[in-house]
């Protein structure tokens, strides 16, 4: 029988099928139960394995641990499908031997000569039951031309005037200037001419009349 087993200074169980609570913790006042202290132990005093989930116990939590791992590690061996590669027995039906056709031998068979003589038939005279007439038909409808449009490509060039270049307006004071500069006589329309060259007014300035 199992039985708490209390550290020095701990209060002793109250008889010896005291059992911890689940979630019993000591309490801060008491002293810390030395090092390797078996919490449990039999009716002779030797350490044995405490009920689980109670204090000093192993945890279900850990035990659940080691044993899901356990279970993993045994569906790993025996479902995996690596496993068993070294058996020698091979997935699937075997494969189908394939059947070897003999070849066999057939002797042709000898076709009857024919000793009658052949009816000729008369071949069937060709007569014509219509005549074959052919029609030309001429197509007497015009070609439509084809219709060119005309395109209108006709560059509207313009010719260029050049501005004659104007000269600067010719005044003569008197008619001796006219006939230092060779110009004498001066016609109306002339550069250079004026009312004031042409004295008698015949349309002629600086000529001997106006000199």
């Amino acid at each position: 029988m199992r039985q708490f087993n209390a550290p020095p200074g701990w209060p002793e169980p109250p008889n010896a099928r005291w059992r911890p609570p689940k979630r019993w913790r000591p309490k801060d006042n008491w002293p810390p139960a030395p090092a390797g202290w078996s919490f449990w132990t039999n009716e002779h005093g030797h350490p044995v394995r405490g009920p689980f989930g109670r204090y000093g116990g192993p945890s279900p939590l850990r035990y659940g641990a080691v044993v899901a791992v356990l279970l993993v590690l045994i569906g790993l061996v025996l479902f995996n499908p690596f496993g068993r590669g070294d058996s020698g027995q091979a997935y699937g039906p075997p494969p189908a031997t394939p059947e070897t056709l003999s070849p066999s031998t057939t002797e042709p068979t000898p076709t009857p000569i024919s000793t009658s003589t052949p009816t000729r038939t008369p071949e069937p005279s060709e007569t014509p039951t219509h005549a074959q007439t052919l029609v030309r038909t001429t197509d007497t409808s015009p070609t439509p031309a084809s219709e060119v449009s005309p395109t209108s490509s006709q560059s509207s060039t313009e010719p260029t005037t050049t501005p004659a270049p104007v000269s600067p307006a010719v005044t003569y004071a008197s008619c001796a200037e006219v006939r230092a500069a060779g110009k004498a006589p001066l016609h109306r329309g002339d550069p250079g001419y004026s009312r004031e060259l042409d004295r008698n007014g015949d349309g002629v300035a600086c000529d001997r009349g106006n000199s």
